[in-house]
């Protein structure tokens, strides 16, 4: 799912119009071709090795997969409600991955209903069949711009799906409802997530330091607990603190 070049993938839900003429995000297009710069065709890749010269189309601004997009349409068998991926490996090249039904072999979408809401279900196909969810919780690693998480799947009302941690997620990256998430499976537990806004268009952290935001959250929002038990500290070793700037240099040293 990773591009292999700096400008986004985009995905979008077909409609019925879509099957004929599928619209690219504006966003996604300035980023690679600029302003009414774009190109006459691309060439779409299919995961069976099939490739496709598919003509673009203008109009009112905006950008259309036109002519010969039906032949794609009709070799994947796309259809409405197929999610579509376009991931560009360079600016007039395209990696096609698609989900029927929100489900690949090895990935599934999801989106964010809501921002006190994280329960995400995991589509049975995508989970190993020899293990039993209601007997145990398991702890999947999920990597997203080089960076690692932790997140617990669970059973719930008879739905097996990623639970705690996903908040952490949402919250470092404050992210919105409405935008979708992409997992991709890669082995045993672990999965890579990729993050489309409302638009379509892939968003990028590269420039987010979550360790950084993490001890800022800490210092902000429980600076009490933490002084308090630096100073029980403090008093078993019979350490004491005269006054209020001193302890804040403990605090920022330690």
């Amino acid at each position: 799912m990773l591009s292999v070049i700096r400008e986004p993938s985009f995905c979008r839900i077909m409609n019925q119009a879509d099957e004929v003429l599928m619209a690219i995000p504006s966003d996604a297009a300035a980023k690679l071709w600029g302003v009414d710069n774009g190109p006459t065709n691309v060439l779409i890749e299919t995961d069976d090795g099939q490739t496709f010269v598919v003509f673009i189309s203008e109009a009112k601004e905006k950008f259309f997969l036109f002519n010969s997009w039906l032949d794609v349409v009709t070799h994947l068998r796309l259809k409405t409600g197929c999610l579509v991926i376009l991931n560009p490996l360079d600016s007039t090249r395209f990696k096609l991955t698609y989900c029927l039904n929100g489900v690949s072999p090895t990935c599934f979408l999801t989106s964010l209903l809501s921002t006190s809401s994280y329960f995400s279900v995991i589509p049975e196909c995508i989970m190993s069949k020899s293990h039993d969810y209601t007997l145990s919780d398991l702890i999947s690693t999920i990597y997203f711009s080089n960076k690692t998480f932790h997140v617990k799947i669970e059973t719930v009302d008879g739905k097996v799906g990623f639970t705690n941690g996903i908040d952490v997620i949402v919250s470092q990256y404050q992210l919105e409802a409405g935008c979708y998430f992409i997992f991709t499976k890669w082995f045993g537990y672990s999965f890579h997530l990729t993050f489309f806004g409302k638009n379509g268009v892939e968003m990028n952290f590269d420039d987010v330091h979550v360790e950084e935001m993490i001890c800022l959250l800490l210092l902000n929002k429980k600076m009490d607990v933490v002084f308090g038990l630096f100073v029980w500290l403090l008093n078993i070793f019979f350490l004491m603190v005269p006054d209020v700037g001193r302890k804040r240099k403990v605090i920022v040293m330690l």
